[in-house]
C-alpha cells in the first residue's frame, strides 16, 4: 500500500493552485459592450467524479441505506426545490429578452346600437448594452451553481450516512466483546466461588470478581443506548421514523472494511472536482455578470411599442382588416439625477462579486484542510494498526499467564481482574482504529468529492 508524504505534498501544491486561479469572470471590470462576452462556460466545465465511492465497501447494507437517504431525505428534497425554484427564475430572466404581447376585448351597447372592440399590443427593449443579456446568462449560472449545490447536498448526505453506519458497526462490535468479557467474568465469579468452598479462595476474592464482574455489566447499557440512537440517526437520514432500521440493523456485522487502493492514484487536481468548489466558481461568474447588468443600468434603454385596434359595429367585421387602426411608438429613456442609485448598485455588485471571490477562496482552503487532515489520519491510523493488533496478542497473553499464576498460588488475584481489564481495553482500542480508518477514508473520498 504505497503512501508517500512527498507525493501527498506535490498533489497539495497543485491544488494550492487553484486559490489563486479564479474564474476569468472575477477579474472582469469592463464596460457593458465587452462584458457581454462573458459566458458561463468561463467556469471551468467539469463533470461530477464517480458518485457511488461508498460501494468500494463492499457493505450492500450501508449502500442501501445511502441510496434510500438520497431518494427520501429532507435535505434532499429542499435542495431539489431550490433546483426548481432555480430552473424559473432562469425561464424568467429569459423572458426579457422576448417582446411582451397582451390582447384584450370588449362590447358595448349604447342607444340601442352593439358596437365591438379588440386589441393588440406589443412592446420590446431593445437590450443595446446588454444588460438584460448579462441578468439572462447570470440566471443560467446560478442554475449551474444550484445544481451543483444539490450535488454537495447529496455528496454530504451519503458521507454522514455511511459515517453513522460505521458508528453503529463500531458500537455493536463493542458490545460484543463486552458480552463476551461478561461471559468470561462471570466465568471467573463461578470458578472463584468453588475455590472459596474449597478453602483455596478468600472472601475478598470473590467480592473483587464480582465487583468486576458488575462493572462489565454497567457498561453495558450504555452500549446499547449508543446503538439505538444511531439506528435512529440512520432512519432520519433515510426519511423514515426513528425506529423504522432498527431489525434491519439489528443483526452485529463487521466494521466497513475501506480499500486501500484510493491512496495510489488520486488525480492532482481531484480537489476541483468537489460540489461546493464548482458551486463557489459558478457563483463568482454570476456575481461579475451581475456586475455588468448593473453598469449597462447606467446606459440609456430603448423601447418600441406597437398596437392594432379593431372596431367595429358587427361581431362577424370585427377583425375586418378595414376596421383596422395601427400605431407604432418608440422610445428612450435615460437616467439624468437619480441621487446616485445606479452607481451604488455598481458598487454593491461589485462588492458582491468580491465576496464570492473570497467564499471561493475559502472553499478551496477548506477543501485542502479535510484532504490533509484525511490523509493524515490514514497515516496515523496505519501506523497505529500494527500496535493495537500487537497489544492485543499480547494483553491475551498475559491474562493467560495471569491466570496460570494466580492458580499456582503465584499470583495475586488482583493481577487477574487487572489483565482481564486490559484485555477488553486493547480489543476496544484496535475496533476504534478499524472505525476511524474507516471514517478516514470516508472523510478523504467526500473531500475530493467523489472516487473514480
Amino acid at each position: 500500500m504505497a503512501f508517500t508524504r512527498q507525493r501527498l505534498l506535490i498533489s497539495l501544491a497543485i491544488c494550492m493552485a487553484t486559490v489563486a486561479c479564479t474564474p476569468a469572470s472575477i477579474r472582469d471590470t469592463a464596460t457593458p459592450a465587452s462584458t457581454t462576452q462573458i459566458h458561463p462556460s468561463s467556469t471551468v466545465a467539469r463533470q461530477p467524479v464517480q458518485a457511488n465511492w461508498w460501494q468500494t465497501f463492499n457493505d450492500p447494507l450501508m449502500t442501501a441505506l445511502i441510496q434510500e437517504a438520497l431518494q427520501a431525505s429532507p435535505d434532499i428534497k429542499t435542495a431539489q426545490a431550490s433546483l426548481r425554484a432555480a430552473r424559473a427564475q432562469r425561464v424568467t430572466a429569459g423572458a426579457s429578452l422576448l417582446p411582451s404581447l397582451s390582447t384584450s376585448a370588449s362590447a358595448r351597447r349604447s342607444d340601442g346600437k352593439d358596437s365591438y372592440s379588440a386589441n393588440l399590443d406589443a412592446s420590446w427593449e431593445a437590450d443595446i448594452f446588454g444588460g438584460n443579456r448579462l441578468a439572462d446568462k447570470a440566471a443560467a449560472v446560478d442554475l449551474q451553481a444550484t445544481q451543483a449545490s444539490l450535488e454537495d447536498v447529496k455528496a454530504s448526505l451519503a458521507a454522514e450516512v455511511a459515517s453513522s453506519y460505521v458508528n453503529l458497526r463500531l458500537a455493536q462490535a463493542r458490545l460484543a466483546i463486552s458480552r463476551q468479557s461478561l461471559a468470561a467474568r462471570d466465568e471467573t465469579v463461578r470458578l472463584i466461588g468453588l475455590k472459596q468452598q474449597a478453602g483455596l479462595a478468600s472472601g475478598l476474592e470473590v467480592e473483587q470478581s464480582k465487583l468486576s464482574l458488575g462493572q462489565t455489566q454497567a457498561q453495558l447499557p450504555a452500549l446499547e443506548s449508543n446503538i439505538s440512537q444511531t439506528q435512529h440517526a440512520l432512519a432520519i437520514l433515510t426519511g423514515k421514523e426513528p425506529s423504522a432500521l432498527n431489525s434491519r440493523l439489528a443483526a452485529t456485522k463487521s466494521i466497513p472494511a475501506a480499500s486501500g487502493q484510493l491512496l495510489n492514484n488520486i488525480p492532482a487536481n481531484a480537489i476541483r472536482q468537489r460540489p461546493d468548489i464548482r458551486a463557489a466558481e459558478y457563483k463568482v461568474t454570476a456575481a461579475a455578470l451581475r456586475v455588468g447588468e448593473a453598469k449597462a443600468n447606467l446606459y440609456p434603454s430603448f423601447n418600441l411599442g406597437g398596437s392594432l385596434n379593431f372596431s367595429s359595429l358587427s361581431l362577424a367585421d370585427l377583425l375586418d382588416t378595414s376596421t383596422m387602426v395601427r400605431s407604432l411608438l418608440a422610445s428612450i429613456s435615460a437616467p439624468l439625477f437619480d441621487g446616485g442609485r445606479l452607481k451604488q448598485q455598481v458598487e454593491a455588485k461589485d462588492a458582491a462579486r468580491e465576496q464570492a471571490v473570497a467564499s471561493y477562496q475559502k472553499a478551496v482552503l477548506t477543501a485542502l484542510k479535510d484532504v490533509a487532515n484525511a490523509f493524515a489520519s490514514l497515516q496515523a491510523n496505519r501506523e497505529q494498526q500494527p500496535i493495537l493488533t500487537n497489544n492485543v496478542a499480547l494483553a491475551r497473553s498475559a491474562e493467560n499467564l495471569a491466570q496460570l499464576s494466580y492458580h499456582a498460588g503465584t499470583a495475586d488475584f488482583q493481577n487477574v481482574l487487572e489483565a482481564q481489564r486490559s484485555v477488553l481495553s486493547a480489543q476496544e482500542s484496535q475496533l476504534a482504529a478499524q472505525a476511524e480508518n474507516t471514517q478516514a477514508m470516508i472523510s478523504l473520498y467526500k473531500a475530493i468529492g467523489g472516487a473514480w
